[in-house]
């Protein structure tokens, strides 16, 4: 898990000298802790789910309905917060909201706050330690992703623990404090309040509930951006420009998702369950379990909405007369695109013109070298063959298996066009090749053949592609652009 990494890196006896501890227990706090040092009104601003004016930092800008926008770091953390509240990072991030709202109180309580002065103090010598060790701490995402004052907020709620703990097995100021002891008075602290962590048991918009106090979202998806990478945190920002445009083209051609669409789309995704080998028979209620998630709440998500949404602009952008008008007047395309489908299989060699040592294989090579594993073939199985001899690690694991392909280059794995052909000019069960390719040669197995469909298949699917390319449209105008940026309404 990326936090309690971050919370190893951040306690490691490498890092700190017996008398600069951090809990070995405490992570990477969010929002939540802002509150140990922040005045009441931002306190109060944090637990409505809020944030200051002019204060909600600009992670991107795009087209939005043609017009300028923006994607505020609040908008993220909030999608985040929504998306992986259902996961095991979720769930262990609510765990943290709840551990910081209890240290809050019982610090406030017994006055054990540590002071601004004494945060920073302890703060610039762990630096110090880091860049002792030649570690950099603004490397670190919780640090990158955090501003100043919301990384000495959580430092303040880490110290306010260990205080905590010395003063119930009253401890010496300098004796330390473990992450068992930790443990135990988190646990004891956790028995005396009511706490629900349950999404299920909650509102869409808070992620816990300690004795009535609704802990939002927002703080929730705060701690999950903090402790981002930015490859992640960049998806989200995808994501929430998506669905600010599909839902803004969704308004602009009228078309709402209403219950009646929701029950067919659910009901699409039983029968893709009960048809896709890969699930081995799971219902799509033990497979929505697996993500920590229900059909009510699948019903609920946002991007789930915005799938359907996209699907019904689809047919309505592309209704079936002209989608048959579409196949009539270039059907070898349309076949060729969303047609009958092969499973492949093949076992590829990486070839490059003039070899090195990561690559030492010509294409002339690598062709000899198949054209003996070919030989293997007449004796071997393809699949045990392939975890031996192919040079894709993917192909390893599956025992060369790509799954399903149309010969347009539609398939979960990308195969080159001439691998393709010779697959679909083969018949069921043939092994053809080596088929000399850009990045190498391949041979390929036929696992299986689609029969022909007929033409209402042929538009159904060809309606799902038109639906994607929309999704890739909608990002395309929205011509996004990435970076830190100002604060909204600042000039």
């Amino acid at each position: 898990m990326r936090i309690l990494l971050w919370s190893h890196a951040m306690t490691s006896n490498v890092f700190r000298a017996p008398s600069l501890r951090l809990p070995v227990l405490t992570l990477a706090l969010g929002c939540c802790a802002g509150a140990l040092l922040a005045p009441a009104g931002s306190a109060q601003a944090a637990a409505n789910g809020s944030t200051q004016a002019g204060t909600d930092p600009v992670l991107a800008r795009y087209r939005f309905d043609g017009k300028p926008a923006v994607v505020l770091r609040s908008d993220v953390a909030i999608e985040m917060g929504l998306h992986l509240r259902h996961q095991e990072v979720g769930r262990q991030a609510c765990k943290v909201l709840v551990d910081s709202e209890l240290t809050r109180r019982e610090a406030e309580r017994l006055k054990l706050l540590p002071k601004p002065a004494e945060v920073q103090a302890f703060w610039d010598k762990l630096q110090a330690q880091f860049r002792a060790a030649g570690r950099d701490p603004s490397k670190f995402a919780a640090v990158r992703n955090s501003t100043t004052e919301e990384f000495l907020r959580d430092i303040a709620t880490q110290l306010a623990q260990e205080r905590l703990v010395r003063h119930a097995l009253e401890l010496g100021e300098t004796e330390p404090v473990s992450g068992d002891m930790l443990q135990l008075w988190l646990a004891q602290h956790r028995k005396q309040r009511t706490i629900v962590t349950d999404p299920t048991l909650l509102p869409p918009g808070v992620a816990a509930r300690v004795d009535g106090r609704d802990l939002p979202i927002l703080e929730l998806g705060l701690l999950l951006l903090r402790t981002s990478e930015n490859a992640e945190r960049d998806r989200y920002v995808r994501q929430v420009v998506y669905l600010n445009s599909i839902e803004q083209l969704g308004r602009k051609h009228e078309i709402e998702v209403h219950p009646s669409d929701l029950d067919r789309a659910i009901a699409q995704r039983r029968k893709d369950a009960r048809s896709d080998p890969r699930f081995r028979g799971l219902s799509l209620e033990q497979l929505l379990e697996t993500q920590g998630l229900t059909v009510a709440t699948l019903r609920q998500s946002r991007v789930f909405r915005a799938k359907v949404l996209q699907d019904l602009l689809a047919s309505a952008l592309h209704p079936n007369a002209k989608l048959a008008a579409e196949l009539a007047d270039n059907r070898a395309a349309v076949v060729a695109k969303v047609g009958a489908r092969r499973k492949l299989s093949v076992i590829y060699r990486r070839a490059l013109e003039e070899p090195n040592a990561l690559v030492p294989h010509d294409f002339a090579a690598a062709t000899e070298s198949l054209e003996r594993v070919r030989k293997r073939l007449e004796k071997e199985r393809f699949d045990v063959v392939a975890r031996i001899e192919t040079d894709d690690p993917g192909g390893k694991q599956t025992g060369g298996d790509t799954g399903w392909h149309h010969q347009a280059g539609r398939g979960r794995v990308k195969l080159p066009a001439a691998v393709l052909d010779a697959a679909f000019a083969a018949a069921m069960g043939d092994v053809v090749g080596p088929v000399r390719a850009d990045d190498g040669c391949y041979l390929v197995k036929v696992l299986d053949v689609e029969p022909d469909l007929p033409d209402q298949d042929l538009i159904t699917r060809l309606r799902k592609v038109h639906s994607d390319e929309l999704a890739n449209r909608v990002l395309e105008e929205a011509a996004i652009e990435w970076g830190p940026g100002k604060p909204a309404g600042s000039k």
